[in-house]
C-alpha cells in the first residue's frame, strides 16, 4: 500500500476549484513550516492471503451483445462483427467494446479482507456478523453502504459477501479482482461474471481489477490497462451491466506517473492509496499531505471520479518517522480526514473495520481497524 507522497508544491485554490468543480472546499497553501522531508517509502504487506488456494472458476456462458452487431471503438472507428463474433471469447469485443463510463457519487465504506483472525476462510455467517458489525458503527455523521473487497473467488468471497449484504440490507459490495497470477486474476474475473448474472448481481456496487499492481510492480501499465478493458467489455457490453464502474486502485505516485496514463484512460474510476502515518507525517500534519495528494492526483483524472480506496492510521505499531501509532491519533486522523471527506462529499473507502492479526509485516499492520474484531467494541467515535 502507498505510503503518502508529500508534494513540496501546493496547488492554488482557484486551480483545484477548476479541476475538481464546483462545490469543493479548496486547500490553502501550506505554510513551508509544514513541509516535511520526504520519508523513504515503507511497503505494506498484501490485504490478500496467497497462502489460501484460489479455485479455478469457469467462465459464465457468452451472451450476445445488446445492440446490433455495430461496435464503436475507443479510437472513434466503428467495426460491423458477424453474429458469430458477438462473443466473450472474441478479443475484439474485450478490447474494442463500446465504452461506457458510469459515474459514482458520496458514499462511505470500508476495505475488509475474507479471513478469519488466525487467516483462515470466512464464513458466509461470519459475513453476516461483519455486515451487521459495521451497521451498528453508523452515527448521525456516516452511513457505512460500501464494503471493498479484494478477491472474489478466493474463500468464496464474493458470493459470501452479497448473500450476506442482501440478509443484512443496506449495503452493497465493490468488488475486487486479485490480478496475479494471471490464474488468479482469471478465476476473479469469472467469478465476478457469474455473481453480475446471478440473483445477487443488483448489489455490485462497482469492479476494481488489481491492487497497487502498480506501485508493488506486478503488472506494467499496458498489461493492467488491457486487463480493465477486458473486465469492462465483460461487465458493461456483454452483460449489458453499463452502470457497474471499473478500475483499479492504486497509490498516488504510479497514478502520477505519466507512463502509467493508459491505466486512468481506461478506467472509469480511479482509487487512490494513501497513508500518511507509512510516510511518516505527523499527525497534525496528515491532513494537510492526504489533501495535497487528492488535489494533485485529481488535475490528472479529466473529470473522471476519484474515489480514496483505502486509508487508515495503525491504534498501535512501530513509529514511523513522525508519524506515531496509538489510538487517539488514530482517532485525530479519522476526525481529520474522514470527516473532511464526509463535508466535501469525497466518496472513500478507509482500511479497514477490523483488525487483521493473521498479517506479518508488522504490529502496525494488523491495527487498523476500527474494532478489535468481529465482537469486539470499536476503538473510538466515529461522530465528526
Amino acid at each position: 500500500m502507498l505510503m503518502s507522497t508529500i508534494l513540496s508544491v501546493g496547488l492554488k485554490g482557484a486551480l483545484m476549484l477548476s479541476i475538481i468543480g464546483a462545490g469543493a472546499v479548496p486547500v490553502p497553501e501550506t505554510p513551508d513550516t509544514m513541509i516535511l522531508p520526504e520519508i523513504p517509502k515503507n511497503y505494506k504487506h498484501s490485504p490478500f492471503n496467497p497462502d489460501i488456494p484460489v479455485p479455478v472458476v469457469p467462465a459464465p456462458p457468452d451472451s450476445t451483445f445488446p445492440f446490433n452487431g455495430t461496435i464503436v471503438a475507443r479510437d472513434g472507428s466503428i467495426k460491423k462483427l458477424a453474429p458469430h463474433e458477438l462473443s466473450l471469447s472474441n478479443p475484439e469485443i474485450r478490447a474494442r467494446s463500446t465504452v461506457h463510463r458510469p459515474g459514482v457519487g458520496y458514499f462511505a465504506g470500508f476495505n475488509m479482507g475474507t479471513y478469519t483472525a488466525s487467516g483462515g476462510c470466512m464464513t458466509q455467517n461470519d459475513w453476516v456478523n461483519a455486515l451487521r458489525k459495521m451497521k451498528s458503527f453508523e452515527n448521525p455523521h456516516f452511513k457505512f453502504t460500501v464494503v471493498k473487497v479484494f478477491t472474489t473467488s478466493q474463500c468464496g468471497c464474493l458470493n459470501n459477501a452479497l448473500n450476506a449484504a442482501r440478509q443484512v440490507g443496506g449495503i452493497k459490495i465493490w468488488a475486487g479482482i486479485w490480478a496475479t497470477p494471471y490464474a488468479t486474476y482469471q478465476s476473479d474475473k469469472n467469478e465476478v461474471g457469474n455473481q453480475i448474472r446471478g440473483p445477487n448481481g443488483n448489489l455490485i456496487a462497482g469492479v476494481s481489477v488489481g491492487s497497487e499492481e502498480l506501485f508493488r510492480g506486478t503488472l506494467n501499465a499496458a498489461t493492467l490497462s488491457g486487463y480493465i478493458w477486458d473486465v469492462k467489455g465483460m461487465i458493461q457490453n456483454s452483460y449489458g451491466k453499463t452502470n457497474i464502474p471499473v478500475g483499479t486502485s492504486d497509490g498516488i505516485a504510479p497514478l502520477l506517473n505519466g507512463a502509467n496514463q493508459a491505466v486512468i484512460d481506461a478506467s472509469d474510476v480511479i482509487m487512490s492509496t494513501d497513508y500518511p502515518y507509512y510516510g511518516g507525517v505527523r499527525i497534525d500534519a496528515a491532513l494537510k499531505a492526504f489533501q495535497r495528494d487528492w488535489w494533485t492526483l485529481g488535475a490528472k483524472m479529466n473529470g473522471k471520479p476519484l474515489i480514496v480506496g483505502e486509508t487508515g492510521w495503525p491504534s498501535a505499531g512501530q513509529t514511523q518517522g513522525q508519524a506515531i501509532a496509538t489510538i487517539s491519533k488514530a482517532k485525530q486522523y479519522w476526525k481529520s480526514c474522514a470527516c473532511w471527506m464526509r463535508s466535501t462529499r469525497h466518496p472513500f473507502f478507509w482500511f479497514e473495520i477490523f483488525d487483521e492479526y493473521w498479517k506479518s509485516g508488522g504490529v502496525a499492520e494488523t491495527r487498523l481497524g476500527i474494532s478489535w474484531g468481529w465482537s469486539a467494541a470499536q476503538k473510538y467515535d466515529l461522530r465528526c
